[in-house]
């Protein structure tokens, strides 16, 4: 009786182990099931966080610096127009085309002093600081390819066409976000001190330039350009570009690009009462700030890094993918 009572007691205690290993297993099963669920969600939320993408630091052209505008005045020379600063392209001209921004070379870098591909040339209005004599010179461009609206689909941005040139003006609406603020040349530095109109800074500080910032439409309808004047009565080099809504990008403007935006940095501290270069009805700072864009990506390098960054969830920063 007593071996057969151990017996019993020692095939008793086997099963409960067996038991317990067994609803172990099916926990740490569920486990893990819930945690692929859980990854799976990041994931699906990761991929579509506005911020992700990847930006490169453009350096001021200096010697490119004036009166010409290859997008609004297009082969013809100097002097037209008002006093610009040049970033991006150094090959930038008042006749350029893409094959010609191409052939040079270009002052915008990943962290890693790689050009990434990119020659493309951006442009904004010197500021005139209050002296009314002093042109503040330009600093540092910062050029921001995100995914952007949280109404779109990253899985559907594709690259700019070739050659895209766009106008991007603040007095056109208030979804260019074009605020002023201090800043420093390293990434994304700022006071946070955001304002209207560009304000004095501390050049002593750790934010000493004035910068402003700007937002351009992510939504296209194809064109490079608004110069066909059977399409666009007015040629306002915009319209063929537009923001999306809360319902994503409009039927008229079904193609979605990364979203771009610049956020330029002048090489002046004194900010309080500058104006912009250009005409008189367009010097306030609140409402004539103003970038143009004329792309000339090396073929397929733009799709890389919108692969690389924004479709695969990824806010690269400024260090370039691998591959």
């Amino acid at each position: 009786m007593m071996e057969h009572r151990e017996s019993h007691i020692t095939h008793r205690q086997r099963s409960n182990e067996a038991s317990f290993a067994w609803l172990l297993v099916c926990a740490v099963g569920a486990a893990l099931f819930a945690v692929m669920i859980a990854t799976q969600g990041a994931l699906a939320q990761d991929i579509q966080d506005p911020s992700n993408g990847w930006f490169q630091k453009c350096g001021s052209v200096v010697d490119k610096t004036g009166e010409y505008d290859p997008i609004v005045f297009p082969n013809t020379p100097p002097p037209i127009g008002h006093r610009h600063l040049f970033f991006g392209a150094t090959n930038i001209s008042y006749d350029s085309t893409k094959t010609s921004l191409l052939a040079g070379g270009t002052t915008c870098r990943f962290k890693d002093g790689t050009t990434g591909g990119n020659f493309s040339a951006y442009w904004v209005p010197d500021l005139l600081l209050r002296d009314g004599a002093t042109w503040a010179g330009g600093k540092q461009l910062n050029a921001y390819y995100r995914k952007g609206a949280s109404s779109v689909d990253a899985n559907d941005i594709v690259p700019f066409p070739d050659e895209l040139k766009m106008l991007i003006r603040d007095r056109e609406t208030m979804k260019t976000n074009v605020k002023w603020y201090c800043s420093n040349t390293n990434g994304e530095g700022n006071n946070g001190d955001l304002r209207e109109r560009p304000y004095n800074c501390n050049p002593n500080g750790t934010y000493p330039w004035v910068t402003a910032h700007i937002t351009f439409p992510q939504c296209g309808n194809g064109d490079t350009d608004t110069t066909d004047p059977q399409k666009y009565p007015v040629n306002d080099h915009i319209s063929h570009v537009v923001y999306p809504s809360s319902g994503g990008c409009p039927t008229d403007h079904p193609i979605v690009f990364p979203r771009l935006f610049t956020t330029v940095k002048y090489n002046t501290s004194l900010g309080k009462g500058a104006l912009l270069s250009g005409p008189e009805e367009n010097r306030d700072p609140a409402t004539g700030f103003h970038v143009d864009y004329f792309e000339a990506w090396e073929p397929g390098k733009l799709q890389f890094y919108i692969d690389r960054c924004i479709h695969a969830g990824i806010n690269c920063n400024s260090t370039p993918p691998a591959g």
